[in-house]
């Protein structure tokens, strides 16, 4: 066999080599394979047209160089149809899949500013009742107690961040407040408006 004929054959079997690299998962084999028989492609042919027929190596070099990208774009274009691509390559989310993530997350951005009261304790993360519905949402990092009233500060995608809401706080504390200074003003009558007159020494 001439050096010219099998440097055609060389060439073949290495492109072959290229598509069973893309396709075979080898560790890399195939692929080592393929680049020895190019090379040995490239060395008949300069044995067989060098230094006479310059024209057709360089010929043999132009082919490699078209066959081989060409060949390697058309294999990894049909990859992912076949049943190794499929697993390797994972799917995106179908339409219908991703609609209900959406609702949720609008319905969730429309809580920012709602009061609700947490059911369990947040630490930080929890459940809450707001507008009417349970919902998973955490503190800012803090520990908050169940029954507490809280406000939603935040909702990103799926996440509802709450805080402690300070204006029902304190609007349950002035009772407390108001009752403490009542009882002081009973216990203490001279101090409430101004000094008073003793009872006990009239003054005649």
């Amino acid at each position: 066999m001439s050096y010219s004929l099998l440097a055609i054959l060389l060439l073949m079997v290495g492109l072959v080599l290229l598509v069973a690299e893309v396709f075979i998962p080898s560790g890399g084999v195939i692929l080592v394979l393929a680049l020895a028989t190019i090379a040995g492609s490239l060395g008949c042919g300069w044995l067989a047209w060098m230094p006479g027929r310059p024209l057709a190596f360089w010929s043999l070099v132009g082919a490699l160089g078209i066959l081989g990208p060409a060949t390697l774009i058309t294999a990894f274009r049909f990859w992912p149809e076949t049943a190794i691509g499929k697993r390797a390559l994972l799917e995106g989310p179908a339409p219908e899949d991703v609609i209900p993530f959406e609702r949720q997350a609008s319905r969730h951005e429309s809580l920012v500013g709602r009061v609700g009261r947490t059911v369990t304790v947040l630490n930080p993360a929890g459940m809450a009742v707001i507008d009417g519905s349970r919902v998973h949402c955490q503190s800012e990092g803090m520990i908050i107690a169940e029954g507490t009233p809280v406000r939603v500060v935040a909702a990103r995608h799926n996440n509802v961040t709450v805080r402690e809401h300070m204006a029902a706080v304190e609007t349950t504390s002035l009772p407390s407040a108001a009752s403490a200074a009542a009882e002081q003003a009973i216990e203490e009558p001279g101090t409430a408006g101004g000094a008073g007159p003793d009872l006990d020494f009239p003054l005649g």
